[in-house]
């Protein structure tokens, strides 16, 4: 039974609720009901709910503040807030948060059933996960898979070639295959596995390495296709055997692995087809043909199913010393180079597209060859900003980072998307020292300030709006103004409050919360700091 606790500060809402939801018919139980927003806290504390129905405006604490402070204490506790206000400032807080629910009064029954509905399934689904991930774990140490991945592991890499031995070990283990019919082999890697592991515990890249695997298997076993083995790191080698070597076939089973594994966890794999052999003992040269096809992800982009059939042997591949493609790569950076110091990012972009376009044109260029030109890309960018700039690092921050990028990035879209994202920032700079010379730098800080005081804008959005850094501009704005930006955004806001204080009837609670202030008393404390007085004493 899922468990519900029921917080508002009015007796007759959460009467209201407790009667007329069906919660025994949603397979629900009301265990407790809290009046105020401190009692809601400790109760979910002590009880542990599986959902908090709480109202957002409630003594003590309030319902974000009780959702937050769940979400430090890691308390799982599925949070439906309900309001009586529509206030953009709540919902964006309740996404934040990862509220399950958002409702506003008056309270529709039909509503709450739809939201409570919605949340029953997601505890049932996580339910079954931890069900499945409990599963999982104990497979993993079954030592028989382990020892039937290292024979299949020999076999596609040529170690076993000895019939007798092959058909043995297939009866020993129950594998669906015969030593001698026609069969393909595939290898499949997850996509951004480097970018998965890193920093991640030994025991999860085993996890991801094992769920992936047993996805796939799982898959092969559902259509008795064949088999999978983990050969490598990141590397499952699937066995098709002769009933599914087609390559409609196979496809049929690859789209469906590829959804498996997205709903799974977002995980997409790319996928290389060697050719078909006629018996076991030739296997390894369908797992190098796979294996050949794969390395044509870098061309192809993540989420690929490439045949070692559909790539041409006889293209050829240019060296840097061909000279008309130097020239015409060496032309194309002088125009990137030129298009950053205008601060032009409308050309930059499509001049980009037109650069990466060439290099991948018909597969024509090696891995190695692309990666090359990209890094030399990066440091003649980085010499010309040298050039005329004397503080290189406050421009171009990232530079090694960038090298790194690209020495790593699986395929040439993940490269192209790093040499832009550079590219773009370092114009935009150029493109703000632009507008600096024949613009007001303050006047631009000034108006976001007046513009954007209610969404508690920080000196970070700021500097992201006007391309440039924080250092930057606080010093460019405390030398023009006598003031510093924070102090600015203060006086914004008190001046903002004077005015709803003296010709508005709003209460100080509502004028804190537009202006920004999740603490009423906090509002209070600084607008007392800034003029003297409290926001009452300043209204009479």
């Amino acid at each position: 039974m899922i468990t519900v606790l029921l917080a508002d500060d009015d007796f007759l809402v959460r009467e209201t609720l407790y009667e007329i939801v069906p919660w025994k018919e949603l397979g629900m139980e009301v265990i407790a009901q809290a009046e105020n927003g401190k009692q809601a806290l400790n109760m979910c504390i002590e009880l542990k709910p599986d959902i908090l129905f709480t109202d957002i405006k409630m003594p003590f604490l309030n319902g974000l503040e009780v959702a937050i402070s769940l979400q430090e204490l890691d308390i799982k506790t599925k949070i439906v807030l309900i309001s009586g206000i529509q206030d953009f400032n709540y919902a964006k807080t309740a996404l934040s948060i990862n509220a399950a629910g958002y409702i506003l009064k008056p309270i529709q029954i039909k509503e709450i059933i739809e939201v409570l509905k919605k949340i029953r399934n997601s505890i049932d689904m996580e339910q079954n996960r931890e069900e499945v991930y409990y599963r999982l774990k104990v497979q993993l140490e079954e030592n028989m898979y382990l020892m039937r991945d290292k024979f299949l592991g020999n076999l596609v890499m040529g170690i076993i070639t000895d019939q007798y031995l092959i058909s043995e070990k297939l009866e020993y283990f129950q594998i669906p295959l015969k030593v001698n019919e026609s069969i393909i082999l595939a290898v499949a890697e997850i996509d951004d596995y480097v970018k998965r592991v890193t920093d991640k515990a030994e025991s999860y890249k085993q996890f991801l390495n094992f769920s992936v695997k047993n996805i796939i298997e799982e898959t092969l076993v559902n259509h008795q296709a064949g088999v999978c083995v983990y050969t490598n790191d990141n590397q499952f080698v699937i066995i098709f055997n002769r009933k599914f070597s087609s390559e409609e076939k196979m496809t049929v089973i690859f789209d469906e692995m590829q959804e498996l594994l997205s709903d799974f966890n977002k995980i997409t794999l790319s996928i290389g087809v060697g050719n078909q052999v006629s018996s076991m003992e030739a296997l390894a040269v369908s797992y190098n043909n796979a294996l050949s096809a794969l390395n044509y992800k870098f061309y192809t982009g993540k989420n690929s199913i490439i045949h070692i059939g559909d790539i041409s042997n006889t293209q050829k591949l240019y060296q840097m010393s061909d000279f008309n493609v130097y020239s015409n790569l060496n032309l194309m950076q002088k125009e990137l180079l030129s298009q950053i110091k205008l601060g032009d990012t409308e050309k930059l972009s499509n001049t980009v597209e037109r650069y990466f376009a060439f290099l991948t044109e018909v597969k024509l260029f090696t891995e190695e060859y692309i990666r090359g030109v990209c890094i030399e890309l990066i440091i003649n960018v980085y010499q010309e900003i040298f050039k005329t700039e004397t503080d290189v690092q406050e421009i171009f921050p990232h530079y090694l980072n960038s090298v790194q990028t690209v020495l790593k990035s699986e395929t040439v879209f993940d490269m192209k998307q790093t040499i832009y994202q550079m590219l773009e920032h370092i114009c935009k700079y150029f493109k703000s020292k632009y507008y600096l010379k024949h613009g007001n730098l303050v006047s631009q800080i000034k108006e976001l300030a007046e513009k954007r005081y209610m969404e508690n804008i920080t000196l970070s959005d700021i500097a992201n709006e006007v391309y440039m850094s924080p250092n930057y501009i606080c010093s460019v704005f405390k030398k023009e103004t006598g003031i510093t930006i924070n102090e600015y955004l203060i006086k914004v806001k008190m001046d903002a409050a004077k005015n709803m204080l003296k010709d508005t009837r709003m209460k100080i609670l509502e004028i804190a919360e537009k202006l920004g202030y999740d603490n009423p008393h906090y509002f209070s404390y600084s607008f007392k700091k800034y003029t003297g007085q409290t926001p009452q004493q300043y209204r009479t």
